[in-house]
């Protein structure tokens, strides 16, 4: 092997890890001050980070090691329990892990395929207003359904634009922040980002945390897509943007669709988080010069953390007597073992290492319990 390995401790340690970053990130989406002073884009940089770390444990050999024996040693006697058949607990446990994700993985996508039926089933009535903005997209696939039946502004699509409005009484300009807003959803590959979330929320079903996380990328999304339209909009048309939001919020209506799961589609305003649209409001009313120099040191903390995670991994330490023996190796788990030179660690092997010439003629010492 080369200089890492993937263990049940670096994933144990990665769980860990994107946990902390989590609870961080969830809480920092709710400071609206932070957000309005460093942006959306350092929290979704760091979502990203934390996603990475999750998805790619790797244990390097030279990572310093917290000792969790205590831990391990109570925990261990639980999970190798025997049920019937050298069948263990363990063994159960990952069995209704991959269950869970197979059961979840079919739901979300069940789902996912039946709000977009749904959506195109709906009847679609003639609005020229919108026909009219349409065509000053010639470079763009723009499929429109205007219906009755829809509650919100709502799109998806990979390259062509899906949208699906109602027949709301708007002038053109607010109809034209409505199809810019969600027209750059699709330029900015949000439904390909919901796709991928929903695929990590199916392999980590178990964990509550991705739930809320989730929930939280999406209004991150929002967040982000307003940045980049106010971003080409002068003051007056600010005011406009906001107050077709409240116009629309006005305009609610009880739908058929309005109470689908989103888990494709992304709407213009969500009824059910007023604390997403109030800070919506706030963020883009707050006219406080953002400090580049100190939002670069925000990211390149974020990205010098993420590569420090990678030098930590949580794993019992060794437990026996070292000093008396000039070289030997030490079974610490399944594949994974240690390499002691003069009674003092060395490095970290696995099953293919302890094969080959230059340690195969070690002895190999059971880790005591």
């Amino acid at each position: 092997m080369g200089h890492f390995n993937v263990s049940i401790f670096s994933i144990f340690s990665s769980l860990i890890l994107f946990n902390i970053a989590t609870i961080i990130i969830i809480a920092k989406r709710k400071n609206t001050a932070f957000i309005a002073k460093y942006s959306v884009n350092l929290l979704l940089i760091s979502t990203l980070l934390a996603f990475l770390r999750l998805l790619f444990p790797i244990d390097l050999y030279y990572a310093k090691i917290i000792d969790i024996h205590k831990i391990y040693r109570f925990f261990k006697p639980f999970f190798t329990l025997q049920l019937f058949n050298d069948f263990a607990l363990y063994q159960l446990l990952l069995f209704i892990w991959l269950l869970g994700f197979l059961l979840f993985g079919f739901y979300y996508l069940f789902i996912s395929l039946f709000e977009i039926h749904k959506l195109n089933k709906l009847e679609s009535i003639n609005l020229p207003v919108i026909e009219n903005l349409i065509s000053q997209y010639p470079n763009r696939k723009i499929i429109i359904k205007v219906s009755t039946t829809v509650d919100i502004p709502k799109v998806w699509g990979f390259r062509a634009c899906h949208l699906y409005v109602p027949d709301f009484s708007l002038s053109s300009e607010e109809w034209k922040f409505i199809l810019e807003h969600e027209i750059e959803h699709i330029k900015l590959h949000d439904t390909f980002i919901k796709v991928l979330l929903l695929l990590v929320s199916a392999i980590f079903w178990w964990n509550p945390l991705m739930y809320i996380l989730r929930k939280d990328i999406d209004q991150m999304l929002e967040l982000r897509c307003d940045a980049k339209l106010i971003e080409r909009y002068s003051k007056q048309q600010q005011t406009y943007y906001l107050e077709t939001l409240l116009k629309v919020l006005k305009q609610k209506r009880a739908s058929i669709i309005s109470n689908s799961h989103n888990y494709m589609t992304a709407s213009f305003v969500n009824y059910s988080a007023y604390s997403l649209t109030r800070q919506r409001f706030e963020i883009i009313l707050d006219n406080n010069h953002r400090n580049k120099k100190l939002i670069f040191c925000y990211y390149a903390l974020s990205i010098l953390l993420f590569i420090a995670s990678y030098f930590i991994i949580l794993q019992p330490a060794k437990t026996v007597d070292t000093t008396n023996t000039p070289t030997l190796i030490l079974h610490v788990s399944d594949d994974q073992y240690e390499l002691y030179v003069n009674g003092k660690f060395s490095k970290t092997l696995n099953s293919t290492d302890i094969k080959k010439p230059q340690y195969s003629k070690y002895e190999i010492i059971e880790r005591s319990q």
